[in-house]
């Protein structure tokens, strides 16, 4: 995904779903056992707006291997799914495990708690390459499934666990990535001399005819007007699997 950002118009709304308190992630009122709990499930997931920069640690009190501003480049909020949470003695929140859009893909990494603010996201998006599908479900259950164009043999849509980064209003006329986009935390194990790292992503199509086929750089192309829907209907941090 090979976006210009000349081309593009940050879309600034339906951006991330309501905001809950801090520690939503925690269990408050229940009895809990101190140390790390796992929060990532089928039907929900937690995500993380950045309150402030943060550092990213690869583990609670270690070294940070990386820092993150509270909007990436394109100007978009930096919003993280949770995967797991440090609970203290009093079943507070003290670290949370994120997700980070990082070569290598998968990359997770601490970041503070108090330096986000969370919420639950209810969709998630997979999608098949080899049956070259797309699916999204909304609380474990299907509400969308549509063809869709893989990467070619030479440049595959790489698998593993991501969520959506950037949300674009793509302005130019017949643009090959239609009228939508939608960034992802992936990165082609292929094109990594491309601009930002070769990032994939998930967008609308010029050529309708590529649906279908295995015929990209390792993006995922959708028809047109599925795609408008389907970026109507999520939000940064949303979980994305791609499975071989």
């Amino acid at each position: 995904m090979r976006l210009v950002r000349l081309a593009l118009a940050v879309a600034a709304t339906a951006c991330l779903p309501a905001v809950v308190v801090p520690s939503a992630p925690a269990a408050r009122g229940h009895a809990c056992t101190p140390g790390v709990r796992w929060l990532e499930r089928w039907d929900v997931a937690y995500a993380g707006r950045l309150l402030r920069p943060v550092g990213v640690y690869t583990r609670p009190g270690g070294e940070a291997f990386m820092s993150l501003g509270i909007a990436d480049h394109y100007g978009f909020q930096v919003v993280l799914p949770i995967v797991a949470e440090r609970l203290s003695k009093s079943c507070r929140p003290t670290w949370f495990r994120v997700r980070v859009a990082h070569y290598p893909n998968g990359t997770l990494g601490w970041i503070r708690a108090g330096t986000i603010a969370t919420s639950r996201i209810r969709r998630r998006i997979v999608v098949d390459v080899s049956q070259r599908r797309l699916f999204l479900y909304q609380r474990g259950k299907l509400v969308l499934s549509t063809p869709a164009a893989v990467g070619k043999p030479s440049t595959p849509t790489p698998p593993g666990r991501f969520y959506i980064t950037q949300r674009f209003i793509v302005t130019a006329p017949n643009s090959p990535f239609g009228t939508r986009a939608l960034g992802i935390s992936a990165f082609s194990n292929v094109l990594r001399s491309w601009v930002d790292g070769g990032p994939v992503g998930i967008h609308g199509t010029n050529e309708p005819f590529s649906i279908g086929k295995g015929v990209s750089h390792g993006c995922i192309r959708l028809p047109e007007q599925t795609m408008r829907r389907l970026f109507g209907l999520v939000a940064l941090a949303t979980p994305v699997l791609i499975r071989p």
